[in-house]
């Protein structure tokens, strides 16, 4: 089984970064890529996470924020191995070289470059990243805006508890003491080049029952909180999805040992889920009548400045495109194919 998920969001504070929880549990190893654009990072990558899915194992690809069609890190749980692009904007060194991490030098195949373009499209590129972060910041200030009275703390009460009586039903009674929390910190919907993109297949690959969280009043953040809780009091392994948007806001809450997901249906449209829990029927009716046109007001301008970020992103692409094409000629890619043969013999052969 392989499953995607991202690691990094072009959030509403810039480049937000999950990378360095990548492959550090004890006994991993993770190999750190360098080299340039266009230097053969994500086929590299690509080459592996193939083979390793001909011989049976399962893996974990790291989809790039930026551009979903690129691969930024692979990992093979069985194996206890991970390679990852270590370059900017997530550039990573070694914790303890040659004994948990390691280099792989991919920009050994790259031969020396005079080429002007290389700056041109580099600045070009960079300049449109910081243009979209413009857009994204404005949409997070109108994602975390509170309409006053829309909410009560009654209400937010209401929600907890829903969520404390799902977790009673489908996780069993709290442990009381449970050691160190088993969780680990992943995205599953990003802000790209091609839009709001969310890995819904992924998720249903992992939680065969999930419940859809209404969140038209951004109940199911709250929800998804005290599920968090729950989870852990009970020693549960969680894989908790931050917002890329707001990253301080949950979008879902995965349990694959129980099978069982909880997605907030703002972050992603799920086709005929589990459970839909109606957390806006928890609202005041008085009150969510009157603010109605103004929750429609806000997700127009949200939507709006999401696409001019996109749209930005978008052009950004572009000229990281160019950038890459102008590397191209300059790579051995015939050194680099029989590397990567090389190391895939290591890594499938070495016992």
């Amino acid at each position: 089984m392989n499953v995607n998920y991202y690691l990094g969001a072009n959030s509403s504070t810039g480049f937000y970064s999950l990378y360095d929880g990548f492959c550090r549990s004890e006994g991993d190893f993770l190999h750190l890529i360098k080299a340039g654009p266009g230097g053969g990072k994500s086929g590299f990558m690509r080459r592996i996470a193939s083979a390793a899915a001909k011989r049976g194992y399962d893996t974990e690809c790291v989809l790039c924020s930026g551009d979903p069609d690129s691969l930024d890190a692979v990992y093979i749980p069985e194996l206890r191995l991970g390679f990852m692009d270590a370059t900017a904007p997530h550039a990573c060194e070694p914790g303890n070289f040659a004994y948990n991490s390691g280099y792989v030098n991919l920009g050994c195949f790259c031969e020396r470059i005079s080429d002007p373009l290389i700056a041109y499209f580099t600045d070009k590129y960079r300049a449109m990243y910081k243009t979209a972060y413009a857009y994204l910041a404005a949409a997070g200030s109108i994602e975390k805006a509170e309409i006053p009275g829309l909410i009560s703390p009654e209400t937010l009460e209401k929600v907890r508890k829903r969520a404390r009586s799902t977790a009673a039903r489908e996780l069993g009674s709290a442990r009381g003491n449970v050691a160190d929390p088993r969780e680990k910190l992943r995205f599953v919907r990003c802000i790209s080049c091609k839009g709001e993109l969310a890995l819904e297949d992924d998720i249903k690959m992992l939680c065969k029952r999930i419940y859809l969280l209404d969140d038209r009043c951004g109940l199911a953040d709250v929800y998804l909180a005290e599920m968090r809780s729950e989870a852990r009091a009970r020693g549960a392994e969680t894989i908790l999805c931050p917002s890329p948007l707001c990253p301080e806001k949950f979008d879902a809450l995965l349990l694959p040992e129980h099978g069982l997901g909880f997605v907030s249906a703002s972050a992603m449209e799920l086709s005929e889920p589990w459970r839909h829990v109606r957390l806006d029927a928890l609202v005041e009716p008085t009150a969510l009548r009157a603010a109605r046109s103004e929750l429609r007001r806000r997700e127009k301008l949200r939507s709006e400045l999401i696409g001019e970020a996109v749209r930005w992103l978008h052009r950004a692409k572009e000229n990281h495109d160019e950038l890459e094409r102008a590397y191209n000629p300059h790579v051995d890619f015939a050194a680099l194919d029989a590397f990567t043969n090389e190391t895939i013999d290591k890594i499938f052969n070495r016992k």
